[in-house]
């Protein structure tokens, strides 16, 4: 046996000390950090590549009326090249017993189409009349109007499959939505922020 042998395993178990002292709820142990990356910096015309704003989990707030809730919309693969999507919408502490008309803004087709501010929701140029400024699902495709229905309690849900609109994959768009008890003159309008969908 050499004569190193030993001091070769001395070695080796002084190092396994060392690693083992150093565990990861010890005092003195450097703790991880979660490295998150940044968003790309874009400024004003550099709208089309900045990072497309999620389309779950968008809150709609009263701008007339009360109530709040939630619109998620996942845009689907369609094999025919149009514009799909699973559209989820709920509300709380809306009027109750009430008739909802479910309404979008979206902006394809003319400029600034992906900047994410809604000029159409606020009529603004390139949009404007005669164009409206919100439109009712299912428009322009046939087919009665979506409505939710609020419960006793001011609560109420619905689930849009919506297809529409030959549109190529990788499009952006902006979009608010809107719900509304009356289709001119509302006394009760629940609205999300402006938000950018990407289609599949």
């Amino acid at each position: 046996m050499s004569r190193f042998f030993p001091l070769a395993i001395g070695v080796v178990l002084s190092a396994s000390a060392v690693a083992c002292g150093s565990a990861p709820d010890s005092p003195t142990a450097p703790t991880a950090t979660l490295a998150v990356p940044l968003a790309p910096h874009v400024s004003g015309s550099n709208a089309s590549i900045r990072a497309a704003a999620p389309t779950h989990g968008q809150e709609l707030t009263a701008v007339v009326g009360v109530g709040s809730g939630i619109v998620n919309v996942t845009p689907t693969a369609a094999t025919d090249g149009s514009f799909s999507a699973q559209i989820n919408v709920n509300v709380h502490d809306a009027p109750p017993n009430t008739t909802l008309f479910v309404q979008r803004a979206p902006e394809i087709g003319r400029a600034n189409s992906a900047d994410g501010v809604c000029q159409r929701a606020a009529g603004a140029a390139p949009w404007g009349p005669p164009a409206p400024n919100f439109v009712t699902f299912p428009l322009p495709a046939t087919g009665p109007l979506v409505t939710l229905q609020t419960s006793e309690g001011g609560a109420g849900s619905v689930h849009i499959d919506f297809g529409a609109l030959t549109i190529l994959d990788g499009t952006q768009f902006d979009v608010m939505f809107r719900l509304v008890d009356d289709l001119t003159s509302p006394t009760n309008d629940l609205r999300t922020g402006c938000f950018t969908v990407t289609v599949k």
